[in-house]
């Protein structure tokens, strides 16, 4: 491995946000190509191809890649390549969310060279888990860049540099800028379409050893819809939000339904691990204001980002939303200092004692705990906060049949996310389970009365017999 030495422009990149002005021109457009055929001299001679800066790395023992919108193309589609070509042995690649099943997750013939050690488990490697090649870490996401060792290398991507010589980690610092702070080498893919954010994600082109052009744009999500049910489920959780609440929220249909009612309320802010299109909508709305948040009023606070084009259009050098290291934002004893902080999740299945299940079907899992227990008990450290699980009450299988989400007991296997001693309150098309400081009986009973209809008798029963009621 090549011996690089970098300078430290900083003491941190927090540092580098606090003395640094994105409005001194006009800033490149989103995805200007131009701006990528006309780079800076010192950046342009340290411009080379992945393969090329795979090379350069010799046999690194560990390698860290940047997450979700940012993840490296041209990482992950050559090296599988570099592993075979250079002899590596037991070199560790972490990641986060990858968003397909690249070639050094399923080629048996890297085994031994290297493993992929994910944080959080996606549709592309749901299947891989367990597989010698894919392994999950479970651990909460503040504790990612806590728990992880010094990486050899941080391989990212990044926006377009500005004429001062810095580049942005774009929506990605829930471990990157801490990630990039320790590694021996770091290369970052340019990519035009990435967006220039504000926060804890500023570089100096100094301190980037390597630099890969790329024009893949980032990955996008589409808005879930909500049906009928989960607006129910929201008119209740909207019911829980007051004017001037700081809100953590998630994605997808019930999430989305809590962001479309919100639109009745003032002076929102937000303190979130992911920001989505739900968020830029409110913000646009004129909702989310944070004229009433307690740390960094004014602001929306988040680690990352991951939505459609029209959200990463909205961050482009954007100074009202700031994106801050996860072992800061998702701090339990940060989200505490924010009042009247509403953290909102849904969850797989919960049994009737408080037991959340969030990332696992039984033994076979699904993603990751993430920060859904370390926000919903932040939440409730706040003054006026208050931790929310917001479900469905049933599940249809694929055999047309359906299962209580509120079970007596999850599934064997199942993850317990939240446990029953950090429950808080719980939220059904049938109503709210307020379980914080509730004996075992008491919980029973409310969540069974928002259970689905035709379950509760069996879940009464099922409770007696073990003495809960």
């Amino acid at each position: 491995m090549l011996r690089w030495t970098r300078s430290r422009v900083t003491t941190g990149l927090g540092h580098v946000f606090r003395h640094y002005n994105p409005y001194a021109r006009a800033p490149p457009a989103l995805g200007s190509k131009q701006a990528l055929e006309q780079m800076p001299a010192d950046v342009a001679s340290k411009m080379t191809t992945p393969e090329e800066a795979l090379d350069a790395l010799g046999k690194p023992q560990h390698v860290v890649t940047a997450m979700a919108a940012c993840e490296p193309h041209g990482f992950f589609s050559h090296v599988h390549e570099a592993a075979r070509a250079n002899g590596w042995h037991g070199t560790r690649i972490q990641c986060a969310n990858p968003s397909e099943a690249y070639p050094c997750f399923v080629d048996e013939d890297l085994v031994g060279k290297l493993k992929v050690e994910v944080m959080f488990l996606t549709p592309a490697t749901r299947k891989l888990h367990g597989r010698d090649l894919v392994h999950y870490i479970p651990q909460h996401l503040s504790q990612w860049t806590r728990n992880m060792d010094k990486p050899d290398v941080f391989w990212g991507t990044c926006s377009l540099p500005d004429e001062r010589g810095f580049v942005s980690l774009g929506p990605a610092a829930v471990y990157e800028p801490e990630a990039l702070d320790m590694a021996k080498v770091v290369v970052l893919e340019i990519n035009p379409h990435i967006p220039f954010t504000t926060g804890g994600t500023v570089v100096h082109t100094r301190d980037v050893n390597m630099f890969v052009t790329s024009e893949r744009k980032p990955i996008t999500i589409p808005a879930a819809k909500a049906d009928a049910i989960d607006t129910r489920i929201a008119e209740y959780v909207v019911d829980l939000v007051p004017d001037g609440a700081t809100i953590q929220l998630g994605i997808g249909g019930i999430p989305n339904a809590i962001a479309t009612l919100l639109r009745n309320k003032r002076d929102l802010g937000v303190h979130t691990e992911m920001m989505n299109d739900s968020m830029r909508e409110l913000y646009e709305a004129g909702v989310i204001t944070g004229k009433h948040k307690t740390s960094e009023r004014g602001v929306m606070t988040a680690s990352f980002a991951l939505g459609t084009a029209e959200l990463y259009h909205f961050l482009h050098h954007n100074p009202v939303v700031a994106f801050r290291a996860g072992s800061w934002v998702n701090d339990p004893y940060v989200i505490a200092k924010q009042h009247l902080m509403r953290s909102i999740n849904t969850a797989v299945e919960i049994d009737v004692t408080g037991q959340v299940c969030s990332e696992s079907v039984g033994h076979r899992e699904l993603s990751g705990v993430g920060g859904a227990a370390e926000t919903h008990i932040g939440a409730q450290m706040s003054r006026g906060g208050r931790g929310i699980i917001a479900m469905r009450s049933s599940a249809a299988l694929a055999d047309g049949s359906h299962v209580s989400k509120i079970a007596f007991e999850l599934q064997r296997g199942a993850k317990v996310s939240v446990s029953r001693n950090d429950i808080d309150t719980v939220v059904t098309e049938y109503g709210v389970a307020a379980l914080r400081g509730k004996s075992v009986a008491e919980r029973v009973q409310a969540l069974v009365a928002i259970a689905h209809p035709r379950f509760r008798d069996e879940l009464l029963h099922q409770s007696r017999e073990v003495g809960y009621l």
